[in-house]
């Protein structure tokens, strides 16, 4: 069985390799934000959405063959991209499910998605401008490459760790708070 489709060849290994990362971080990042708030049904739908739209800034490899203009981490890899797409996954959800509720777990999960993926963008060789358009500020941590293996599956297994600590939590199987003392 091929690990990738057909016509894919290496490109498919980095792209595979990248979401590992960028899913990784955001498991990381949303199970320990989660771990600070009460256990809830929108907690969990906010970190599996969270998750599954944190590559949504590499659209623009998809779009730059549609135009030379565009460029990878250009416009979508922005505070801006990550707002708008919020606001549109919100109101995509909030008119499926036609609750109110809904607008706020797609805008908070898109929004959260998209910063994730940037923040795992930061650490990495290549620049890009976060606070695009109002500044043309390039940053760029320079910590890793964005392919490297070791770093995408070790943030890979880390999330794992934390969303399974997470999913504990919200269980009740694990208390996270220190038992009181009682004086003797």
């Amino acid at each position: 069985m091929r690990p990738f489709p057909r016509g894919l060849g290496n490109r498919g290994r980095v792209e595979a390799t990248y979401y590992k990362g960028h899913a990784g971080l955001t498991l990381l990042l949303t199970s320990l934000t989660l771990m600070a708030l009460p256990p809830s049904d929108s907690a969990l739908q906010v970190l599996i959405l969270s998750t599954a739209l944190s590559t949504l800034p590499d659209i623009d490899l998809e779009l730059r063959r549609l135009s030379r203009h565009l460029h990878h981490r250009g416009p979508t890899h922005s505070i801006l991209f990550a707002l708008m797409a919020g606001l549109i996954f919100g109101y995509l959800l909030q008119y499926t499910y036609g609750e109110a509720r809904w607008f706020l777990i797609g805008f908070i999960s898109a929004t959260w998605g998209v910063l994730s993926h940037l923040l795992g963008d930061m650490l990495t060789y290549h620049p890009f401008k976060p606070l695009w358009p109002l500044s043309q500020r390039e940053v760029a941590l320079k910590l890793c490459s964005a392919d490297n293996r070791l770093v995408n599956e070790g943030l890979l297994i880390l999330g794992g760790l934390a969303l399974t600590f997470y999913l504990f939590k919200a269980s009740g199987a694990i208390a996270l708070t220190a038992p009181i003392v009682q004086p003797l």
